[in-house]
Protein backbone atom coordinates (compact mmCIF):
# COMPACT_ATOMS: atom_id res chain seq x y z
CA UNK A 1 0.00 0.00 0.00
CA UNK A 2 0.98 3.38 -0.77
CA UNK A 3 -0.13 6.60 1.11
CA UNK A 4 -0.26 10.09 -0.34
CA UNK A 5 0.34 13.39 2.30
CA UNK A 6 -0.85 16.43 1.01
CA UNK A 7 0.02 19.79 2.95
CA UNK A 8 -2.43 22.75 2.11
CA UNK A 9 -1.77 26.84 2.94
CA UNK A 10 -5.62 26.75 3.80
CA UNK A 11 -5.22 30.69 5.46
CA UNK A 12 -6.93 32.37 3.04
CA UNK A 13 -10.37 29.71 3.25
CA UNK A 14 -13.25 30.75 5.14
CA UNK A 15 -13.36 27.96 8.06
CA UNK A 16 -16.82 26.83 7.58
CA UNK A 17 -16.89 26.95 3.88
CA UNK A 18 -13.09 25.07 3.76
CA UNK A 19 -15.16 22.31 6.20
CA UNK A 20 -18.16 21.90 3.63
CA UNK A 21 -15.70 21.64 0.81
CA UNK A 22 -13.76 19.25 2.36
CA UNK A 23 -16.75 17.16 3.60
CA UNK A 24 -19.69 17.95 0.66
CA UNK A 25 -17.18 17.54 -2.67
CA UNK A 26 -13.77 16.21 -1.55
CA UNK A 27 -13.80 13.72 0.39
CA UNK A 28 -16.53 12.21 -1.70
CA UNK A 29 -14.97 12.92 -4.78
CA UNK A 30 -11.76 11.22 -3.67
CA UNK A 31 -13.40 8.47 -2.13
CA UNK A 32 -14.86 7.03 -5.01
CA UNK A 33 -11.08 6.75 -7.42
CA UNK A 34 -9.75 3.97 -8.11
CA UNK A 35 -7.77 2.14 -5.25
CA UNK A 36 -8.72 4.60 -2.59
CA UNK A 37 -8.68 2.75 0.32
CA UNK A 38 -8.72 5.58 3.45
CA UNK A 39 -8.19 9.25 3.96
CA UNK A 40 -7.66 11.60 6.53
CA UNK A 41 -7.75 15.38 6.49
CA UNK A 42 -6.60 17.53 9.27
CA UNK A 43 -7.49 21.25 9.76
CA UNK A 44 -5.18 23.47 9.30
CA UNK A 45 -2.81 24.58 12.36
CA UNK A 46 -1.75 28.21 13.48
CA UNK A 47 0.37 28.55 10.16
CA UNK A 48 -2.72 28.03 7.80
CA UNK A 49 -1.17 24.79 6.71
CA UNK A 50 -4.15 21.51 6.76
CA UNK A 51 -3.10 18.13 6.17
CA UNK A 52 -4.33 14.90 4.42
CA UNK A 53 -3.24 11.35 4.06
CA UNK A 54 -4.90 8.92 1.42
CA UNK A 55 -3.72 5.40 1.70
CA UNK A 56 -4.20 3.67 -1.62
CA UNK A 57 -3.69 -0.34 -2.89
CA UNK A 58 -0.85 0.50 -5.45
CA UNK A 59 1.28 2.43 -6.90
CA UNK A 60 0.02 3.19 -9.75
CA UNK A 61 -3.17 4.73 -7.88
CA UNK A 62 -1.14 6.70 -5.31
CA UNK A 63 0.56 8.33 -8.42
CA UNK A 64 -2.33 8.90 -10.51
CA UNK A 65 -3.96 10.92 -7.11
CA UNK A 66 -0.56 12.69 -6.49
CA UNK A 67 -0.28 13.61 -9.58
CA UNK A 68 -3.47 16.04 -9.40
CA UNK A 69 -2.07 17.79 -6.12
CA UNK A 70 1.46 19.24 -7.77
CA UNK A 71 3.00 22.11 -5.54
CA UNK A 72 0.58 25.25 -6.25
CA UNK A 73 -2.96 22.91 -7.09
CA UNK A 74 -5.94 24.43 -5.85
CA UNK A 75 -8.29 21.50 -4.27
CA UNK A 76 -10.71 24.52 -3.64
CA UNK A 77 -10.58 28.17 -3.64
CA UNK A 78 -8.48 29.96 -1.92
CA UNK A 79 -6.29 27.14 -0.96
CA UNK A 80 -2.50 25.76 -2.52
CA UNK A 81 -1.13 22.58 -2.08
CA UNK A 82 2.86 23.61 -0.59
CA UNK A 83 3.64 19.71 -0.38
CA UNK A 84 2.71 16.38 -2.06
CA UNK A 85 4.18 12.99 -1.26
CA UNK A 86 3.98 9.68 -1.70
CA UNK A 87 4.81 7.50 1.11
CA UNK A 88 4.84 3.60 1.55
CA UNK A 89 2.43 1.87 4.65
CA UNK A 90 4.68 0.60 7.20
CA UNK A 91 1.79 -0.27 9.75
CA UNK A 92 -1.89 0.87 10.15
CA UNK A 93 -4.00 -0.04 13.08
Amino acid sequence: MRAVLIEVNVGDVDREAGLRGIREHLVPAISQLPGFQSGTWLMGNDDGLGLSLTVWDTDEHAMAFAGQFGIGAAPQAGAAVTRCELREVAATA
